[in-house]
């Protein structure tokens, strides 16, 4: 029998709902460019408005006409007259505010003189460097976001490039190309495919001092060591500051050092042309108001993915840029550059206690680990005590954000190295660590509903090599809370086009023998 033809639906209410069956996903990545995935129905994708995508396409070309002449051809029932006037009315706005360079300093200029002042806004004079972000931070919280057109030559040049063997992947070079157009932005890829690269090459074409902050300082070592391996950059301009005093020209630095006392204001202080931000989708609060300090230089963020739980969106958009460039997953999949992934939710039986709960995920971990014996296998959670009694119940070294540095880097090449095969990460785990090899993720709880740490977590596994398919699996008790946070951390993959196998713990095959001592 032929499947049905999936169907675009807009509402009264304004959501929009992508039904099931063939053309799904084309469906969904045009949805995608004017809305948010908030739930799913069953197999149906339920989206809303959303005033940053609708921005994001504006900022890509994309104009009102176009998405709804596509709405228009797509759409079930047609283009309701009041949907069709918010997209106008929300994608109109961008642009409408600019923030200019001038010989002296910025302005903010305004295709409506008299908008400025009902948003509380001053325009035509001169804003000092220190008011731009919460400048742009005002104007985006009451919907009108500021488009920075203040392009400014570096204060200095660097004599850094790629070294003649290294070659950037066809979307690689369109992610810098679109940076370089826009001057500043995000660009969105999945974890294996390469945003380092990606965010070196901008660095290699701005030739300007760039501080690059990182989420961890095992992170920010993993920049160091790829900006000598790929580039001609001489090593002594490149350094990993932690109080602030090791400060270069190219300058690799954590989120937690960029907002501590001596060390942030010397690292604001120094007149840096380019902002890396890696893993911006995970900025912290404090590190937001930080950034609104980085606001006369060009800004890129890189990330899997956009979405907040906290619905911060708005913020990375004000202070860092529109999203310039992304990509399906399932494309990149398709071409190769990433592992093909398979998902599976492994169900296990209702728990009446939090020790009969352990028990039976650490079954699920005992049966996996027999199945997937021999393969790099990760297993992450978020609490500890379960992850400490994997741990020691089979003989599996764990890392924490209490290990100390050394010990993790150590570890942490061990397994790159493929002399240990099985580790077990807390939440650091889940931001950019590279871990090439690894094949299997198990995970055995999640961040609530998390659908950023998913994403996360799944990319653990998908580095690319022949004939290799990335296993991952999320370990969920029935009749549980985790049942709904479950479903709503599954939506952001789901909506990339991965599905998830249900598995019942029982279906899983006993092992025959006793899992190997790590």
């Amino acid at each position: 029998m032929r499947e049905q033809q999936s169907q675009l639906i807009i509402q009264s209410n304004k959501s929009v709902i992508v039904t099931p069956g063939r053309g799904q996903e084309k469906n969904a990545l045009l949805a995608r460019t004017f809305g948010e995935l908030s739930m799913m129905i069953a197999a149906a994708y339920l989206y809303r408005l959303s005033p940053v995508a609708l921005w994001g396409s504006a900022a890509r070309g994309v104009t009102a006409a176009q998405l709804l002449a596509d709405l228009e051809t797509t759409s079930q029932n047609g283009v309701p007259a009041v949907f069709a006037a918010e997209i106008a009315d929300v994608m109109g706005r961008y642009g409408a505010l600019r923030l200019e360079a001038t010989e002296g300093g910025f302005r903010l200029v305004a295709r409506d003189p008299d908008l400025p002042r009902r948003l509380g806004l001053e325009a035509g004079s001169a804003v000092q460097p220190k008011d731009i972000g919460r400048l742009k931070l005002a104007a985006a919280k009451a919907g009108w976001p500021i488009v920075d057109a203040s392009r400014r030559s570096p204060a200095a040049r660097l004599d850094i490039q790629l070294r003649g063997d290294v070659s950037l992947r066809p979307y690689q070079q369109d992610a810098v190309e679109s940076l370089r157009r826009a001057g500043s932005g995000v660009v969105l890829l999945p974890c294996g495919a390469g945003k380092t690269v990606v965010g070196i090459a901008a660095l290699c074409q701005a030739t300007c001092p760039t501080i690059i902050l990182t989420p961890s300082r095992s992170v920010a070592e993993q920049w160091g060591r790829s900006l000598i391996e790929l580039t001609t950059v001489d090593p002594d301009l490149v350094s990993v500051s932690e109080s602030g005093a090791e400060i270069t020209p190219i300058t690799i630095a954590t989120y937690q050092a960029a907002t501590m006392g001596n060390a942030s204001g010397q690292l604001l202080d120094y007149p840096w042309d380019l902002v890396i931000y890696d893993e911006v989708q995970s900025l912290p609060a404090d590190v937001f108001r930080q950034a609104a300090a980085f606001q006369t230089a060009r800004r890129l963020g890189l990330t899997a993915t956009l979405v907040r739980e906290d619905g911060k969106q708005q913020e990375v958009f004000a202070l860092v840029g529109p999203a310039v460039y992304q990509l399906p997953w399932t494309d990149l999949e398709s071409l190769g550059w990433i592992a093909p992934a398979r998902c599976a939710e492994v169900r296990t039986p209702p728990a009446d206690s939090e020790a009969d709960l352990r028990r039976y995920k650490l079954a699920v971990v005992q049966r996996l680990l027999a199945l997937h014996e021999g393969q790099p296998t990760l297993i992450v959670g978020t609490t500890l005590d379960i992850l400490k009694e994997a741990s020691e119940r089979f003989n599996i070294p764990m890392l924490s954000g209490k290990s100390a540095s050394r010990h993790r880097d150590e570890t942490f090449q061990a397994f790159r190295e493929g002399r240990i095969d099985r580790l077990i990460l807390s939440r650091i785990g889940s931001l950019g660590i590279d871990l090439p090899s690894a094949e299997v993720l198990i995970q055995l709880n999640g961040m609530f509903g998390s659908r950023q740490e998913e994403a996360q977590r799944l990319g653990r596994v998908l580095r690319p090599r022949p004939g290799k398919v990335a296993r991952f699996y999320t370990v969920v008790a029935e009749r549980s809370p985790e049942r709904r946070y479950a479903e709503k951390r599954q939506l952001y993959l789901v909506e990339q086009g991965y599905s998830y196998n249900l598995i019942h713990a029982s279906e899983l095959p006993r092992p025959v023998k006793h899992v190997p001592v790590t």
